[in-house]
């Protein structure tokens, strides 16, 4: 037990006492994460579903799609801003009961574009509240840098677990019981999540000489001028821009393939193939974190945005020399590659946020990375739309653009990162 054997052992066992306790908080803190995230996708998944129910046009229904990030990327910088004078446990018990309540009114309201639209708006600022407020109350309740780091990899793992799942849950759910049904799941979830956040999350108390004023909780002016922390929110733009633009056309892009190159594999079609790659963004970010504690965060963000680069590009020449199944076994790699730095990505820009200015830059590096995920599709879309769709090499050129972005901060780490 812990506090018996003399005052020595007494202190080394109180100290695995805590140890122990800041251990069981990261699993229970990243089980809540994932099932908060187990609603992501399901809209997406079931899109040509809603689109036919709903008599949406593709227009209508992309807005809802982008509703979701549109609601994330307004609401993130402010919430996060607000960890950096009250508890972030406040925050994220509040996006918590967000994230439950849209989920059941998706499941039991939604019936058309406008109620869906507003449904997943909200949605988005909820699941805002609970991801990066949820990793701040975590890592400021854990003492040890070492722990600290892989509690940001683990957190950051429980996130793409959530998201992977979210694409599992809804196509397997909707088939046999509804996609009312489906939501209705999700939404039960939700609530476990809540619960467990309220009860297990602690709370923090801030001393007062730390706090920032009211008045400059909003202003990002040191955080814009802090060169370490702006290269890895960089750094993080052009991660986003590369993982969601490859994510909205993957499937796109193994149709063209399976066109070209004699059908599809019959094992894994496109979606599947999808999947699988979401999935991969797991053991890639544990693998990453354990990397980045082994030879350093930059030097591993430095690697994985060169690796991932060069990935993008050789994609397009895969598929058009190899075929349908080598390209789909190379867009799972792929993605394992892009996630391989995302711990190292966001614990570097923890570890360099200006003092007392954690919330803002936080806020501000998963804002400007999704506003990165929000041109990804779009400019490879408008590229294709520019050089056509028909040859490797339009491909080559589309996917060249979504390289060099997901490049883009790799000389402001090289100079700045710590």
């Amino acid at each position: 037990m812990c506090g018996r054997g003399g005052v020595s052992a007494t202190i080394d066992s109180r100290y695995s006492c805590r140890l122990m306790d800041q251990r069981l908080l990261i699993a229970i803190v990243c089980v809540a994460q994932t099932l908060s995230m187990l609603g992501a996708n399901g809209y997406t998944t079931l899109l040509p579903l809603f689109r036919g129910e709903w008599q949406l046009t593709n227009g209508q229904a992309g807005w809802i799609a982008g509703s979701q990030y549109f609601g994330f990327m307004l609401a993130v910088p402010v919430l996060s801003a607000l960890t950096d004078r009250f508890d972030a446990r406040r925050v994220v018990l509040a996006g918590s009961t967000l994230v439950l309540v849209t989920s059941y009114a998706f499941a039991y309201w939604a019936d058309g574009f406008i109620s869906a639209l507003l449904i997943r708006g909200f949605y988005g600022a909820g699941f805002a509240a609970t991801y990066m407020p949820g990793l701040r109350a975590l890592v400021d309740a854990i003492d040890d840098p070492k722990l600290k780091a892989r509690a940001t990899t683990l957190y950051l793992v429980s996130f793409s677990t959530g998201v992977a799942l979210s694409i599992l849950i809804a196509g397997q759910l909707e088939p046999v019981f509804g996609w009312r049904m489906a939501f209705g799941f999700v939404a039960a979830m939700a609530a476990l999540a809540l619960a467990l956040n309220f009860l297990f999350m602690p709370a923090r108390r801030i001393p007062l000489a730390k706090l920032p004023a009211l008045h400059d909780l909003f202003d990002y002016r040191p955080v814009l001028r802090h060169k370490p922390a702006m290269a890895y929110i960089i750094g993080q733009c052009g991660h986003t821009w590369e993982a969601l633009a490859l994510v909205s056309w993957t499937v796109a892009y193994l149709a063209y393939v399976a066109d070209k190159n004699g059908g599809i594999d019959v094992l894994f079609g496109p979606t599947d193939v999808a999947t699988l790659a979401a999935f991969a963004a797991i053991p890639a970010s544990l693998m990453g974190g354990e990397l980045a504690v082994r030879m350093g965060r930059r030097r591993l963000v430095l690697i994985g945005m060169a690796l991932s680069c060069l990935g993008t590009l050789m994609m397009p020449w895969i598929g058009g020399w190899l075929g349908y199944t080598a390209v789909a076994g190379s867009i799972v790699v792929l993605m394992g590659l892009i996630y391989l730095d995302s711990p190292a990505m966001t614990a570097s820009l923890v570890a360099n946020a200006p003092e007392g200015r954690t919330g803002a830059a936080m806020g501000l590096h998963t804002s400007l990375g999704f506003a990165g995920g929000f041109l990804g599709p779009w400019i490879l879309g408008l590229m294709l739309d520019l050089v056509g769709n028909s040859s490797t090499g339009d491909w080559g050129l589309a996917f060249a653009t979504v390289a060099l972005a997901g490049m883009m901060g790799w000389i402001p780490v090289l100079r700045w990162g710590r």
